[in-house]
């Protein structure tokens, strides 16, 4: 038993080839991949119903905050 695990980890640890590295894609960073998502997402018609929607949150909220403060000021 122990001699199968030897040999995963050989081929584990085996350098590779360099001719097999060349045909690879480069490794994706969390920026990328979530510029992908919001592109995806903004270009599809349910998301610019989502974006719309939450825009109109974000304006009820900035205006329920600017008039709270705005009326403690003058009290």
């Amino acid at each position: 038993m122990d001699l199968a695990y030897d040999h995963i980890q050989e081929e584990a640890l085996k350098p590779e080839d360099s001719s097999n590295n060349q045909g690879k894609k480069p490794e994706t960073t969390l920026n990328s991949d979530f510029q992908e998502a919001y592109k995806a997402i903004s270009s599809s018609p349910w998301g610019a119903r989502l974006g719309g929607f939450f825009g109109s949150v974000v304006k009820q909220v900035n205006w329920k905050l600017n008039f709270e403060h705005g009326s403690r000021a003058n009290n």
